[in-house]
Protein backbone atom coordinates (compact mmCIF):
# COMPACT_ATOMS: atom_id res chain seq x y z
CA UNK A 1 0.00 0.00 0.00
CA UNK A 2 1.41 3.39 -1.00
CA UNK A 3 1.79 6.29 1.42
CA UNK A 4 -1.13 8.32 0.01
CA UNK A 5 -3.37 5.24 0.01
CA UNK A 6 -2.68 4.66 3.68
CA UNK A 7 -3.30 8.30 4.54
CA UNK A 8 -6.59 8.32 2.61
CA UNK A 9 -7.72 5.07 4.19
CA UNK A 10 -6.96 6.33 7.69
CA UNK A 11 -8.79 9.62 7.21
CA UNK A 12 -11.73 7.91 5.56
CA UNK A 13 -12.08 5.42 8.41
CA UNK A 14 -12.07 8.27 10.94
CA UNK A 15 -14.86 10.35 9.41
CA UNK A 16 -15.08 12.56 12.46
CA UNK A 17 -11.52 13.78 11.83
CA UNK A 18 -12.39 17.14 10.29
CA UNK A 19 -14.92 17.92 13.00
CA UNK A 20 -12.53 16.89 15.73
CA UNK A 21 -9.73 19.03 14.34
CA UNK A 22 -12.03 22.00 13.80
CA UNK A 23 -13.56 21.86 17.25
CA UNK A 24 -10.35 21.10 19.09
CA UNK A 25 -10.24 18.70 22.01
CA UNK A 26 -13.36 18.05 24.09
CA UNK A 27 -12.61 14.67 25.59
CA UNK A 28 -10.94 13.65 28.79
CA UNK A 29 -7.13 13.33 28.64
CA UNK A 30 -6.15 9.68 28.95
CA UNK A 31 -2.76 8.08 28.56
CA UNK A 32 -2.23 5.70 25.66
CA UNK A 33 0.90 3.90 24.60
CA UNK A 34 2.59 5.43 21.55
CA UNK A 35 0.57 8.67 21.49
CA UNK A 36 2.41 10.80 24.07
CA UNK A 37 3.99 13.01 21.43
CA UNK A 38 0.67 13.74 19.73
CA UNK A 39 -1.01 14.43 23.05
CA UNK A 40 1.76 16.81 24.11
CA UNK A 41 1.50 18.66 20.79
CA UNK A 42 -2.28 18.87 21.22
CA UNK A 43 -1.91 20.35 24.70
CA UNK A 44 0.68 22.80 23.37
CA UNK A 45 -1.64 23.99 20.61
CA UNK A 46 -4.56 24.28 23.00
CA UNK A 47 -2.43 26.42 25.31
CA UNK A 48 -1.69 28.77 22.45
CA UNK A 49 -5.39 29.52 22.19
CA UNK A 50 -5.18 31.34 25.49
CA UNK A 51 -3.73 34.17 23.40
CA UNK A 52 -7.26 34.80 22.19
CA UNK A 53 -8.00 36.15 25.68
CA UNK A 54 -5.26 38.78 25.44
CA UNK A 55 -6.05 41.68 23.07
CA UNK A 56 -2.46 42.33 22.00
CA UNK A 57 -2.04 38.69 20.94
CA UNK A 58 -5.12 38.45 18.75
CA UNK A 59 -2.90 38.09 15.67
CA UNK A 60 -1.65 34.78 17.08
CA UNK A 61 -5.24 33.68 17.52
CA UNK A 62 -6.05 34.63 13.93
CA UNK A 63 -3.06 32.63 12.68
CA UNK A 64 -4.24 29.55 14.57
CA UNK A 65 -7.74 29.92 13.14
CA UNK A 66 -6.29 30.27 9.64
CA UNK A 67 -4.33 27.04 10.13
CA UNK A 68 -7.50 25.27 11.22
CA UNK A 69 -9.12 26.23 7.92
CA UNK A 70 -6.06 25.32 5.89
CA UNK A 71 -5.95 21.90 7.59
CA UNK A 72 -9.52 21.23 6.48
CA UNK A 73 -8.61 22.20 2.92
CA UNK A 74 -5.62 19.84 3.03
CA UNK A 75 -7.71 16.96 4.35
CA UNK A 76 -10.13 17.49 1.46
CA UNK A 77 -7.18 17.43 -0.95
CA UNK A 78 -6.25 13.93 0.17
CA UNK A 79 -9.48 12.71 -1.45
CA UNK A 80 -9.32 15.03 -4.46
CA UNK A 81 -5.95 13.74 -5.71
CA UNK A 82 -5.31 10.18 -6.78
CA UNK A 83 -1.91 10.30 -5.05
CA UNK A 84 -1.65 13.54 -3.08
CA UNK A 85 1.85 12.99 -1.68
CA UNK A 86 3.24 12.12 -5.10
CA UNK A 87 1.64 15.30 -6.45
CA UNK A 88 3.33 17.38 -3.74
CA UNK A 89 6.69 15.82 -4.54
CA UNK A 90 6.14 16.44 -8.25
CA UNK A 91 5.41 20.12 -7.63
CA UNK A 92 8.73 20.46 -5.83
CA UNK A 93 10.93 18.61 -8.31
CA UNK A 94 9.26 20.25 -11.31
CA UNK A 95 10.21 23.62 -9.84
CA UNK A 96 13.71 22.80 -8.64
CA UNK A 97 14.73 21.02 -11.84
CA UNK A 98 14.02 24.22 -13.75
CA UNK A 99 16.88 25.80 -11.76
CA UNK A 100 19.39 22.95 -12.20
CA UNK A 101 21.47 22.29 -15.30
CA UNK A 102 19.92 19.35 -17.14
CA UNK A 103 23.23 18.20 -18.60
CA UNK A 104 22.53 14.94 -20.42
CA UNK A 105 18.73 14.55 -20.14
CA UNK A 106 18.42 11.29 -22.08
CA UNK A 107 21.10 9.66 -19.95
CA UNK A 108 19.46 10.98 -16.79
CA UNK A 109 16.11 9.46 -17.69
CA UNK A 110 17.70 6.09 -18.47
CA UNK A 111 19.69 6.23 -15.23
CA UNK A 112 16.64 7.10 -13.18
CA UNK A 113 14.24 4.59 -14.71
CA UNK A 114 16.63 1.65 -14.94
CA UNK A 115 14.98 -1.28 -13.22
CA UNK A 116 11.66 0.54 -12.74
CA UNK A 117 10.02 -0.09 -16.10
CA UNK A 118 6.54 0.15 -14.57
CA UNK A 119 7.08 3.93 -14.46
CA UNK A 120 7.92 4.19 -18.17
CA UNK A 121 4.39 5.18 -19.16
CA UNK A 122 4.70 8.37 -17.14
CA UNK A 123 7.63 9.50 -19.26
CA UNK A 124 5.63 9.25 -22.46
CA UNK A 125 2.97 11.70 -21.31
CA UNK A 126 5.44 14.38 -20.22
CA UNK A 127 6.07 17.02 -22.89
CA UNK A 128 9.51 17.92 -21.55
CA UNK A 129 12.36 15.81 -20.25
CA UNK A 130 12.46 17.94 -17.09
CA UNK A 131 8.82 17.14 -16.37
CA UNK A 132 9.44 13.46 -17.09
CA UNK A 133 12.28 13.40 -14.60
CA UNK A 134 10.20 15.26 -11.98
CA UNK A 135 7.32 12.84 -12.52
CA UNK A 136 9.55 9.79 -12.16
CA UNK A 137 11.41 11.04 -9.08
CA UNK A 138 8.13 11.88 -7.35
CA UNK A 139 6.67 8.48 -8.18
CA UNK A 140 9.74 6.64 -6.95
CA UNK A 141 9.74 8.51 -3.66
CA UNK A 142 5.95 8.42 -3.16
CA UNK A 143 5.97 4.64 -3.62
CA UNK A 144 9.16 4.04 -1.66
CA UNK A 145 9.26 1.99 1.51
CA UNK A 146 10.82 4.96 3.28
CA UNK A 147 7.89 7.32 2.73
CA UNK A 148 5.26 4.65 3.28
CA UNK A 149 6.88 3.70 6.57
CA UNK A 150 7.12 7.34 7.61
CA UNK A 151 3.44 8.03 6.95
CA UNK A 152 2.39 4.87 8.76
CA UNK A 153 4.36 5.91 11.84
CA UNK A 154 2.94 9.44 11.79
CA UNK A 155 -0.71 8.47 11.61
CA UNK A 156 -1.02 4.86 12.82
CA UNK A 157 -0.96 5.88 16.48
CA UNK A 158 -4.27 7.79 16.25
CA UNK A 159 -6.71 5.85 18.40
CA UNK A 160 -10.28 7.20 18.12
CA UNK A 161 -11.49 5.10 21.04
CA UNK A 162 -9.38 7.02 23.56
CA UNK A 163 -7.79 10.39 22.95
CA UNK A 164 -8.82 11.01 19.37
CA UNK A 165 -9.71 14.70 19.58
CA UNK A 166 -6.58 15.67 21.49
CA UNK A 167 -4.36 13.50 19.30
CA UNK A 168 -5.81 14.98 16.16
CA UNK A 169 -5.29 18.43 17.60
CA UNK A 170 -1.68 17.39 18.16
CA UNK A 171 -1.42 16.12 14.59
CA UNK A 172 -2.64 19.48 13.39
CA UNK A 173 -0.05 21.22 15.57
CA UNK A 174 2.74 19.14 14.04
CA UNK A 175 1.39 19.81 10.55
CA UNK A 176 1.23 23.53 11.23
CA UNK A 177 4.77 23.60 12.58
CA UNK A 178 6.04 21.68 9.53
CA UNK A 179 4.31 24.18 7.23
CA UNK A 180 5.89 27.08 9.12
CA UNK A 181 9.31 25.47 8.85
CA UNK A 182 8.84 25.04 5.12
CA UNK A 183 7.78 28.69 4.76
CA UNK A 184 11.08 29.75 6.32
CA UNK A 185 13.18 27.13 4.50
CA UNK A 186 11.76 27.40 0.98
CA UNK A 187 9.14 30.17 0.59
CA UNK A 188 8.68 29.50 -3.11
CA UNK A 189 7.71 25.86 -2.61
CA UNK A 190 5.57 26.81 0.39
CA UNK A 191 3.47 29.16 -1.71
CA UNK A 192 3.16 26.57 -4.48
CA UNK A 193 1.69 24.16 -1.94
CA UNK A 194 -0.39 26.93 -0.36
CA UNK A 195 -2.01 27.81 -3.67
CA UNK A 196 -2.75 24.11 -4.16
CA UNK A 197 -4.19 23.92 -0.59
CA UNK A 198 -1.60 21.31 0.34
CA UNK A 199 0.88 23.04 2.64
CA UNK A 200 -0.52 21.46 5.80
CA UNK A 201 0.32 18.03 4.38
CA UNK A 202 4.00 18.90 4.07
CA UNK A 203 4.39 17.24 7.49
CA UNK A 204 4.12 13.86 5.75
CA UNK A 205 6.74 14.48 3.03
CA UNK A 206 9.11 16.57 5.16
CA UNK A 207 11.35 13.56 6.01
CA UNK A 208 11.86 13.01 2.27
CA UNK A 209 12.29 16.61 1.14
CA UNK A 210 13.90 18.48 4.03
CA UNK A 211 17.51 17.47 3.41
CA UNK A 212 17.07 17.76 -0.36
CA UNK A 213 15.72 21.30 -0.02
CA UNK A 214 18.60 22.32 2.24
CA UNK A 215 21.20 20.91 -0.15
CA UNK A 216 19.49 22.40 -3.20
CA UNK A 217 19.30 25.85 -1.61
CA UNK A 218 23.00 25.59 -0.75
CA UNK A 219 23.89 24.83 -4.38
CA UNK A 220 24.92 21.27 -3.55
CA UNK A 221 23.74 19.94 -6.94
CA UNK A 222 25.43 21.30 -10.05
CA UNK A 223 23.31 19.24 -12.43
CA UNK A 224 20.35 16.88 -12.45
CA UNK A 225 22.54 13.77 -12.38
CA UNK A 226 23.92 14.75 -8.98
CA UNK A 227 20.40 15.30 -7.62
CA UNK A 228 19.24 11.93 -8.94
CA UNK A 229 22.28 10.11 -7.54
CA UNK A 230 21.75 11.69 -4.12
CA UNK A 231 18.07 10.75 -4.02
CA UNK A 232 18.86 7.16 -5.00
CA UNK A 233 21.54 7.01 -2.33
CA UNK A 234 19.40 8.46 0.47
CA UNK A 235 16.22 6.51 -0.18
CA UNK A 236 17.45 3.40 -1.98
CA UNK A 237 15.11 3.87 -4.96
Amino acid sequence: MHASDYLRMKLQSDRHLAMSVQNGFRGVIQTAKGVASDIYAGIERASWYTSCLIPQYHEVCHELAREETRMLYSIASVFQHRDVLQHMLYLYFKTVLADIDNGNPDGQVRNLTKGVTHFAANLAVAKETRLAIAETISLLLAHSEFLSGTVVKKIASITPVFTAALQLFGLEQKAAMAARRLKALDPRYYWILYNAKLEMLYYFVEPVLNETIIKTNAGFFSDTNELIDEIKRMFNV
